[in-house]
């Protein structure tokens, strides 16, 4: 073969160092959410309710127990402490207590982690929080102060823009743009929470296919925006969600975890 066909042919090899992710452990006493089990053959990271707006202590450790042998990565699901709105009720917190709230759900999920040799390796907002963050600077400023106060290393997952980017910045933490395949896009790229969410298994398979094909998701002036994402969100909120992640496993086959993609973008996994 010469040295051009196989040129040709590595071209035609790109990899695709995305993750894919989920929630889990959303149940909370008697109150049982069996169904998100479905989609952990299709991720590669799960973001594990750390008993605030969902969750509890039996039930984040039986959901470690059930992930270990997956081969994933676990992320902290933090959120406001709203178990009767399920976290979508936003609050408004100063600095000093977003660290403690933050801190207080990372560090339960990570010491039940330690006895199955887990930990932590990233961080994502839940509800309300993770819609303020994309809204309000200083609200995405002290969620990743927050987290770097416990450990700098770990990665923050939010929703894409300005916000997040900054707000890692200066916090001097990794952040990771997460793109949701039921939502709609403004044109800078930030989603469009008015439109609420999709329920259209077309339109979420052509802004997957938008993603792999040039990093750009649909907006709602009917053009395209290019996304600097790292990580696609799966859910099960609608009749469509298992089919959409059935299609996001076939066109993503080789998902590898959050924390991975920036090892992979720099070039040090082949």
């Amino acid at each position: 073969m010469s040295i051009q066909n196989v040129k040709k042919e590595n071209a035609g090899e790109k990899k695709l160092n995305i993750d894919v992710n989920c929630d889990l452990g959303q149940s909370f006493g008697v109150y049982k959410s069996e169904i998100e089990l479905e989609l952990l053959p299709y991720v590669s990271s799960v973001n594990i309710s750390c008993g605030l707006h969902a969750g509890d202590p039996l039930t984040i450790l039986n959901t470690i127990k059930t992930v270990k042998c997956r081969n994933v990565s676990i992320g902290a699901h933090v959120g406001y402490p709203d178990l009767q709105g399920f976290g979508y009720r936003s609050m408004k917190l100063d600095e000093e207590e977003m660290k403690a709230l933050i801190v207080y759900q990372i560090g339960a999920l990570n010491s039940l982690a330690k006895m199955f040799n887990y930990q932590v390796e990233y961080v994502r907002p839940h509800g309300a929080l993770y819609k303020q963050i994309s809204e309000e600077y200083e609200v995405a400023l002290n969620l990743a102060k927050a987290i770097a106060s416990y450990d700098s290393w770990l990665v923050l997952v939010g929703p894409p823009g300005e916000n997040l980017l900054k707000a890692g910045e200066e916090a001097n933490i990794r952040v990771a743009q997460e793109i949701q395949l039921d939502k709609k896009y403004n044109v800078d790229g930030t989603i469009d929470f008015e439109s609420g969410d999709m329920v259209d298994l077309d339109y979420s398979v052509s802004l997957l296919e938008s993603l792999i094909k040039d990093s750009s998701v649909i907006n709602n002036q009917q053009g395209r925006t290019k996304v600097d994402f790292k990580t696609i969100h799966l859910n099960m909120k609608s009749i469509v969600s298992l089919d959409i992640a059935k299609k996001t496993g076939a066109l993503i086959p080789s998902k590898i975890p959050v924390a991975g993609t920036f090892v992979a973008s720099s070039g040090w996994l082949e």
